[in-house]
């Protein structure tokens, strides 16, 4: 330990006097190394910075064996992905001054310098951090650790650029469906859930890709706190899910994937002690999906069973939401973390046959479990819509809306579990009936609580409508934004008195794609997505 302080002492007494730029590529080499000559001289349990062994853990990867696993089907337009430092414009060491295009060899390519290319081979720590090393081959400063200038210099970027660069395209399009997704926008690129997330430190767990990160180390510490702002923000990008220097969990995963729990539930359930009516509900999927006791209220003297779907998932969300497939050379790989049908078909060989697939709205309808469970959801609501103000803080009342909200926060319509969701409504329809009609005005029963509903139809072609509740007169404004979070066009700025209404938006000049509505009223704020298909 003596040793490794004198050394270090030294490291730093040398890198004063450096003032070369760190834009030469060392290498991850061995912990053997000369020190200073590589990444893994320090970052190994043997290495001086033995607190961050990243070298132990980061050749069990596949990024390790890049190259190595693949040499002999890769040809020389894959070098730039299964290398490091590849730029044909910079003179830096990188892999590519290592090789040259060649038609005469069978992949298209001849290595010109061995000890070069082995140095650069593979997918390393600079491929990802950049350069740190200068032309003579050694580590020229000690910035890189993160300690001077207050922890500020070169912080390691979690951006979904860093892994897009290569996982991209038709190849692997893991990039392109991830931005397709609401984990692209669950912070930067949408201004207005961003407000929201930073207002509220409770939500920067789930919605800020750094303090995912930490939480899931670190639950009880990083709950709710803010650990980066404004520009530093990221979303949920590949390095908050996939550790990229450890293959501890299946697909470098940072949590294990069992069937009791991956790392989607450390945000898609919010498990509660026990179940409280008069409290929003947030994040329903995973409770609902395993039929958790706080899943919806339980009325007394009522047997409640979970759907098949709780034991058939044996990944949970991954089984349906992650479901990668080559279908007609055609590569998804699930990261635009929709449902796919064609998940369905691996335990119901008959789906294509029994479910309009191509109808967006209704294809996971598999007898009818969609359309029963809607049907439910517009009854209690009817029943709930005639709630008078004394109905409305009564216990029937909160018992029933609680289960409604479940249901609809669960989003899925009863696919996640048909069972219980279908009997939490049935059971709620039984046992609130309304003591009389509120006033009406225009042949419309007047709401008591605001609300946003789901366009319809969606996705739509070029036009939709939204619906939308004010319980009280007030100024009404909602706004859409397309998916980098700009704000392309305002449907309602105006003051109204309480009341159903309806916006309609015809985006006849708009691209394909996600957008997001926002309404704001008062107190009241929520943002949902809604998908543009020509």
């Amino acid at each position: 330990m003596k040793l490794k302080i004198v050394t270090l002492i030294f490291v730093l007494a040398m890198a004063a006097n450096f003032s070369f730029a760190q834009d030469f590529y060392l290498g991850v080499g061995t912990p053997g190394d000369p020190q200073g000559t590589s990444c893994a001289t320090c970052h190994s349990s043997s290495g001086i910075a033995d607190n961050t062994p990243y070298y132990d853990s980061w050749k069990l990867t596949k990024h390790a064996q890049a190259y190595d696993s693949l040499s002999g089907i890769l040809n020389y337009s894959c070098l730039q992905c299964h290398t490091t430092g590849w730029n044909a414009a910079v003179k830096n060491g990188g892999a590519d001054e290592y090789v040259k295009a060649d038609t005469s060899q069978k992949h298209g390519y001849t290595i010109t310098d061995a000890t070069g290319f082995n140095r650069t081979k593979n997918i390393g720590c600079e491929d990802c951090h950049g350069p740190l090393g200068d032309s003579s081959g050694t580590l020229p400063s000690i910035d890189h650790w993160g300690f001077l200038n207050n922890g500020t210099t070169n912080v390691p970027s979690v951006a979904a650029s860093v892994c897009g660069s290569c996982h991209s395209g038709s190849h692997n399009p893991y990039l392109d469906e991830w931005q397709l997704s609401v984990h692209a926008s669950s912070t930067s690129g949408n201004p207005t859930i961003t407000n929201v997330v930073i207002k509220n430190k409770s939500c920067v767990r789930c919605h800020v890709a750094q303090n995912f990160i930490s939480y899931i180390k670190n639950p009880t510490a990083y709950r709710d706190t803010i650990l980066v702002t404004g520009a530093n923000i990221q979303p949920i990008t590949c390095a908050a899910c996939h550790d990229p220097h450890s293959a501890a969990n299946e697909k470098q995963l940072r949590m294990a994937v069992t069937n009791k729990a991956v790392i989607c539930d450390a945000c898609h359930s919010v498990y509660l002690d026990s179940v409280n009516v008069k409290t929003a509900v947030h994040e329903d999927n995973g409770p609902a999906l395993d039929g958790a006791a706080t899943f919806g209220y339980r009325y007394p003297g009522q047997t409640y069973s979970n759907s098949a779907h709780t034991f058939a998932a044996t990944k949970r969300c991954i089984t349906c939401h992650v479901y990668a497939s080559t279908t007609g050379g055609v590569t998804n790989t699930g990261h635009t973390f929709e449902p796919r049908v064609a998940a369905c078909a691996t335990c119901h060989p008959d789906y294509y046959s029994n479910v309009d697939t191509s109808n967006f709205a209704k294809r996971f309808d598999y007898d009818g479990v969609q359309t029963t469970t809607d049907s439910l959801m517009a009854v209690l609501q009817a029943k709930l819509n005639k709630a008078t103000h004394s109905d409305s803080t009564s216990m029937a009342f909160l018992e029933a809306n609680y289960n409604l909200a479940a249901v609809s926060g669960d989003g899925s319509h009863g696919v996640h579990n048909t069972r219980l969701e279908q009997k939490l409504l049935t059971d709620a329809i039984a046992n609130f009936t309304p003591s009389g009609v509120s006033d009406v005005k225009n042949n419309n029963t007047l709401p008591i609580t605001y609300s946003l509903s789901q366009n319809y139809p969606n996705p739509f072609n070029p036009t939709t409508t939204i619906d939308f509740s004010i319980p009280e007169a007030g100024s009404v404004k909602i706004t859409v934004y397309d998916a980098l979070g700009k704000q392309i066009t305002t449907l309602v700025n105006s003051f109204m008195n309480r009341g159903n209404y309806k916006a309609t938006w015809n985006a006849v000049s708009y691209a394909s794609g996600v957008y997001f509505y926002r309404i704001e009223a008062k107190n009241f704020l929520m943002v949902k997505k809604m998908v543009l298909l020509k």
